[in-house]
Protein backbone atom coordinates (compact mmCIF):
# COMPACT_ATOMS: atom_id res chain seq x y z
CA UNK A 1 0.00 0.00 0.00
CA UNK A 2 1.12 3.52 -0.75
CA UNK A 3 1.79 5.77 1.86
CA UNK A 4 0.12 9.08 2.40
CA UNK A 5 2.58 11.58 2.84
CA UNK A 6 5.02 13.53 0.20
CA UNK A 7 8.53 14.72 1.64
CA UNK A 8 11.75 16.84 0.08
CA UNK A 9 12.39 14.21 -2.96
CA UNK A 10 8.79 14.87 -4.17
CA UNK A 11 9.22 18.67 -4.02
CA UNK A 12 13.25 18.58 -5.72
CA UNK A 13 11.66 16.90 -8.29
CA UNK A 14 9.22 18.91 -9.38
CA UNK A 15 11.52 21.80 -9.35
CA UNK A 16 14.15 20.09 -11.46
CA UNK A 17 11.49 19.39 -13.98
CA UNK A 18 9.79 23.02 -14.03
CA UNK A 19 12.90 24.66 -14.01
CA UNK A 20 14.51 22.62 -16.79
CA UNK A 21 11.27 22.64 -19.26
CA UNK A 22 11.00 26.78 -18.10
CA UNK A 23 15.07 26.81 -19.54
CA UNK A 24 13.73 24.64 -22.68
CA UNK A 25 11.13 26.85 -23.88
CA UNK A 26 12.81 29.84 -23.07
CA UNK A 27 14.93 29.05 -25.88
CA UNK A 28 12.67 27.02 -28.60
CA UNK A 29 11.19 27.96 -31.29
CA UNK A 30 7.10 28.61 -31.00
CA UNK A 31 6.61 25.70 -33.76
CA UNK A 32 8.14 23.17 -31.31
CA UNK A 33 5.90 24.20 -28.72
CA UNK A 34 2.92 23.08 -30.27
CA UNK A 35 1.54 20.49 -32.27
CA UNK A 36 3.64 16.73 -32.00
CA UNK A 37 7.25 17.14 -30.57
CA UNK A 38 8.02 13.83 -32.18
CA UNK A 39 6.56 14.02 -35.54
CA UNK A 40 10.19 13.86 -37.49
CA UNK A 41 11.88 11.15 -34.43
CA UNK A 42 9.00 8.64 -33.73
CA UNK A 43 10.47 5.81 -36.58
CA UNK A 44 13.75 6.13 -35.20
CA UNK A 45 11.53 4.23 -31.92
CA UNK A 46 10.67 0.84 -33.90
CA UNK A 47 12.84 -1.97 -33.63
CA UNK A 48 12.74 -5.05 -34.33
CA UNK A 49 10.22 -7.48 -32.29
CA UNK A 50 12.14 -10.53 -32.77
CA UNK A 51 15.70 -9.27 -31.39
CA UNK A 52 17.81 -11.02 -28.92
CA UNK A 53 20.49 -8.70 -27.70
CA UNK A 54 18.68 -6.02 -25.67
CA UNK A 55 19.18 -6.36 -22.27
CA UNK A 56 16.37 -4.68 -21.35
CA UNK A 57 13.93 -6.07 -23.26
CA UNK A 58 15.44 -9.41 -21.89
CA UNK A 59 14.65 -8.71 -18.00
CA UNK A 60 11.34 -6.96 -19.06
CA UNK A 61 10.67 -10.65 -20.68
CA UNK A 62 12.01 -12.20 -17.56
CA UNK A 63 9.70 -10.16 -15.55
CA UNK A 64 6.38 -10.81 -17.32
CA UNK A 65 4.38 -13.24 -16.86
CA UNK A 66 3.24 -15.84 -19.81
CA UNK A 67 -0.27 -14.08 -21.18
CA UNK A 68 -0.27 -11.74 -19.04
CA UNK A 69 -2.00 -8.23 -20.04
CA UNK A 70 0.42 -5.28 -20.06
CA UNK A 71 -0.25 -1.00 -20.01
CA UNK A 72 3.11 0.02 -21.78
CA UNK A 73 2.73 3.89 -20.72
CA UNK A 74 4.11 6.36 -22.95
CA UNK A 75 5.27 3.25 -24.93
CA UNK A 76 5.92 4.86 -28.59
CA UNK A 77 5.93 3.02 -31.16
CA UNK A 78 5.90 -0.34 -29.68
CA UNK A 79 9.80 -0.68 -29.36
CA UNK A 80 8.85 -2.87 -25.99
CA UNK A 81 5.22 -3.32 -26.50
CA UNK A 82 5.17 -5.49 -29.91
CA UNK A 83 7.99 -7.82 -28.45
CA UNK A 84 6.27 -8.26 -25.02
CA UNK A 85 3.18 -9.19 -27.14
CA UNK A 86 4.59 -12.05 -28.07
CA UNK A 87 3.76 -13.50 -24.87
CA UNK A 88 1.62 -11.40 -23.42
CA UNK A 89 -2.80 -11.73 -24.30
CA UNK A 90 -2.57 -8.40 -24.57
CA UNK A 91 -0.68 -4.98 -25.00
CA UNK A 92 -2.41 -1.82 -24.46
CA UNK A 93 0.23 1.42 -25.06
CA UNK A 94 -1.15 4.63 -23.93
CA UNK A 95 1.27 7.58 -25.48
CA UNK A 96 0.38 11.58 -26.47
CA UNK A 97 2.11 11.55 -29.66
CA UNK A 98 -0.05 10.98 -32.84
CA UNK A 99 3.03 10.13 -34.84
CA UNK A 100 4.51 7.61 -32.67
CA UNK A 101 0.77 5.73 -32.31
CA UNK A 102 1.23 5.60 -36.47
CA UNK A 103 4.48 3.91 -36.49
CA UNK A 104 2.84 2.03 -33.47
CA UNK A 105 0.19 0.20 -35.76
CA UNK A 106 2.66 -0.15 -38.41
CA UNK A 107 4.54 -2.11 -36.50
CA UNK A 108 2.14 -4.24 -35.47
CA UNK A 109 0.99 -4.89 -39.04
CA UNK A 110 4.04 -6.28 -39.34
CA UNK A 111 3.81 -9.20 -36.66
CA UNK A 112 1.47 -11.69 -36.89
CA UNK A 113 -0.65 -13.31 -33.79
CA UNK A 114 -0.11 -10.75 -31.58
CA UNK A 115 -2.83 -8.37 -29.64
CA UNK A 116 -1.62 -4.49 -28.96
CA UNK A 117 -3.84 -1.41 -29.41
CA UNK A 118 -2.64 2.62 -29.08
CA UNK A 119 -4.78 5.05 -27.13
CA UNK A 120 -4.20 8.57 -27.75
CA UNK A 121 -3.61 10.01 -24.48
CA UNK A 122 -2.00 11.58 -21.15
CA UNK A 123 -1.46 9.23 -18.80
CA UNK A 124 -2.90 11.45 -16.49
CA UNK A 125 -5.98 11.63 -17.80
CA UNK A 126 -6.45 8.59 -19.35
CA UNK A 127 -9.49 6.72 -18.51
CA UNK A 128 -8.18 2.48 -19.05
CA UNK A 129 -8.74 -0.62 -17.18
CA UNK A 130 -6.01 -2.18 -15.10
CA UNK A 131 -3.87 -5.08 -16.25
CA UNK A 132 -1.12 -7.92 -14.99
CA UNK A 133 1.43 -5.52 -14.89
CA UNK A 134 2.12 -1.39 -16.01
CA UNK A 135 5.20 -0.50 -17.70
CA UNK A 136 7.17 2.80 -18.51
CA UNK A 137 10.28 2.98 -20.25
CA UNK A 138 12.31 6.18 -19.93
CA UNK A 139 9.53 8.81 -19.49
CA UNK A 140 9.66 9.67 -16.16
CA UNK A 141 12.13 12.28 -16.35
CA UNK A 142 9.98 15.09 -17.70
CA UNK A 143 6.91 14.42 -15.06
CA UNK A 144 6.39 17.28 -12.71
CA UNK A 145 3.85 15.71 -10.80
CA UNK A 146 5.16 12.56 -10.39
CA UNK A 147 3.71 11.13 -7.41
CA UNK A 148 -0.03 10.92 -9.09
CA UNK A 149 1.78 9.73 -12.37
CA UNK A 150 3.73 6.76 -9.65
CA UNK A 151 0.41 6.44 -7.89
CA UNK A 152 -1.80 5.24 -10.99
CA UNK A 153 0.91 3.13 -12.00
CA UNK A 154 0.45 1.55 -9.15
CA UNK A 155 -3.22 1.48 -9.27
CA UNK A 156 -3.59 0.44 -12.46
CA UNK A 157 -1.45 -2.83 -11.94
CA UNK A 158 -3.12 -5.88 -10.85
CA UNK A 159 0.58 -7.36 -10.11
CA UNK A 160 3.19 -5.82 -11.07
CA UNK A 161 5.04 -2.31 -12.37
CA UNK A 162 8.05 -2.13 -14.36
CA UNK A 163 10.20 1.20 -14.70
CA UNK A 164 12.61 1.70 -17.34
CA UNK A 165 15.23 4.83 -16.40
CA UNK A 166 18.74 6.51 -16.99
CA UNK A 167 21.39 7.43 -14.43
CA UNK A 168 21.53 10.09 -16.63
CA UNK A 169 19.43 12.37 -17.53
CA UNK A 170 19.03 11.88 -21.54
CA UNK A 171 20.33 15.01 -22.34
CA UNK A 172 22.82 15.33 -20.10
CA UNK A 173 25.60 14.71 -22.27
CA UNK A 174 25.42 17.74 -24.23
CA UNK A 175 24.81 19.79 -21.21
CA UNK A 176 28.63 21.11 -21.14
CA UNK A 177 27.49 22.40 -24.81
CA UNK A 178 24.51 24.22 -23.34
CA UNK A 179 26.55 26.75 -21.26
CA UNK A 180 28.95 27.65 -24.61
CA UNK A 181 25.87 28.38 -26.74
CA UNK A 182 22.94 29.92 -24.23
CA UNK A 183 25.64 31.74 -21.21
CA UNK A 184 24.02 29.54 -18.40
CA UNK A 185 24.68 26.07 -17.03
CA UNK A 186 22.04 23.65 -18.36
CA UNK A 187 19.44 22.05 -15.82
CA UNK A 188 19.15 18.36 -16.38
CA UNK A 189 16.77 16.74 -15.95
CA UNK A 190 15.60 13.95 -12.55
CA UNK A 191 16.95 10.56 -13.53
CA UNK A 192 17.36 7.07 -11.70
CA UNK A 193 19.04 8.41 -8.42
CA UNK A 194 16.27 11.00 -7.86
CA UNK A 195 13.49 8.16 -8.72
CA UNK A 196 14.60 6.00 -6.21
CA UNK A 197 14.35 8.71 -3.90
CA UNK A 198 10.57 9.80 -4.54
CA UNK A 199 9.22 6.12 -4.69
CA UNK A 200 10.80 5.54 -1.31
CA UNK A 201 9.00 8.98 0.11
CA UNK A 202 6.23 7.56 -1.58
CA UNK A 203 6.44 4.00 0.38
CA UNK A 204 7.91 2.01 -2.25
CA UNK A 205 10.62 0.08 -2.03
CA UNK A 206 11.71 -1.52 -5.41
CA UNK A 207 13.82 -4.36 -6.96
CA UNK A 208 16.51 -2.94 -9.27
CA UNK A 209 18.19 -4.58 -11.71
CA UNK A 210 20.95 -2.87 -13.39
CA UNK A 211 22.05 -3.31 -17.46
CA UNK A 212 25.39 -3.60 -17.96
CA UNK A 213 26.93 -0.12 -19.10
CA UNK A 214 27.31 1.00 -22.92
CA UNK A 215 29.58 3.55 -24.71
CA UNK A 216 28.69 7.07 -24.78
CA UNK A 217 27.55 8.04 -28.23
CA UNK A 218 30.22 8.51 -30.88
CA UNK A 219 29.47 10.56 -33.78
CA UNK A 220 31.61 9.98 -37.84
CA UNK A 221 32.27 13.57 -37.90
CA UNK A 222 32.18 16.94 -36.01
CA UNK A 223 29.57 17.59 -38.50
CA UNK A 224 27.48 14.80 -37.26
CA UNK A 225 27.88 15.52 -33.38
CA UNK A 226 26.72 19.52 -34.47
CA UNK A 227 23.30 17.88 -35.81
CA UNK A 228 22.64 15.94 -32.95
CA UNK A 229 23.37 19.39 -30.60
CA UNK A 230 21.64 21.53 -32.35
CA UNK A 231 18.49 19.35 -32.57
CA UNK A 232 19.06 18.66 -28.52
CA UNK A 233 19.38 22.18 -27.94
CA UNK A 234 16.99 23.44 -30.10
CA UNK A 235 18.86 25.35 -31.67
CA UNK A 236 16.92 25.30 -34.98
CA UNK A 237 18.39 27.83 -37.89
CA UNK A 238 19.17 30.70 -35.44
CA UNK A 239 22.28 32.07 -37.03
CA UNK A 240 23.76 33.52 -33.75
CA UNK A 241 23.35 30.07 -31.78
CA UNK A 242 24.82 28.34 -34.81
CA UNK A 243 27.87 30.20 -34.94
CA UNK A 244 28.07 29.79 -31.07
CA UNK A 245 27.54 26.16 -31.51
CA UNK A 246 30.57 25.61 -34.46
CA UNK A 247 32.61 27.85 -32.81
CA UNK A 248 32.04 25.93 -29.43
CA UNK A 249 31.56 21.98 -30.82
CA UNK A 250 35.48 21.11 -32.03
CA UNK A 251 36.39 21.95 -28.13
CA UNK A 252 33.98 19.61 -26.67
CA UNK A 253 34.89 16.78 -28.52
CA UNK A 254 37.91 13.85 -27.98
CA UNK A 255 38.52 11.69 -31.29
CA UNK A 256 37.89 8.03 -30.05
CA UNK A 257 37.74 4.98 -32.54
CA UNK A 258 35.52 5.53 -34.90
CA UNK A 259 35.21 9.07 -34.77
CA UNK A 260 34.48 11.58 -32.01
CA UNK A 261 32.54 11.41 -28.65
CA UNK A 262 31.27 14.49 -26.23
CA UNK A 263 34.14 15.15 -23.83
CA UNK A 264 33.71 13.84 -20.22
CA UNK A 265 30.40 11.85 -21.49
CA UNK A 266 30.17 8.97 -19.31
CA UNK A 267 29.11 5.41 -19.93
CA UNK A 268 25.24 4.92 -20.58
CA UNK A 269 23.67 2.80 -17.71
CA UNK A 270 20.07 2.33 -16.97
CA UNK A 271 18.39 0.26 -14.76
CA UNK A 272 14.96 -1.61 -14.61
CA UNK A 273 12.84 -1.27 -12.12
CA UNK A 274 10.00 -3.12 -10.57
CA UNK A 275 8.03 -3.98 -7.62
CA UNK A 276 4.71 -6.05 -6.82
CA UNK A 277 1.65 -4.04 -5.90
CA UNK A 278 0.36 -4.74 -2.43
CA UNK A 279 -3.42 -4.29 -1.66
Amino acid sequence: MISNFTTSAIEAWRTRVETHHAQSESVMDESLLEGDFWKSLAPMFRADPYRTDDAVLNALVDLTPEGATVLDVGGGAGRFAIPLALKCSEVTVVDPSPSMLVQLEESVEEVDGIRVSGVHAEWETVEVEAADLTLCSHVVYGVADIRPFIEKLDERANNRVIIVAFIDSPQASVAPLWEMVYGEARINLPALPELMNALWEIGIYPSVRMMAPTSPNTFESVEEAAEEAKRRMFIGSDPDRLKLLSESIETHLEAVDGGYRIKGARPIRQGVIWWDVER
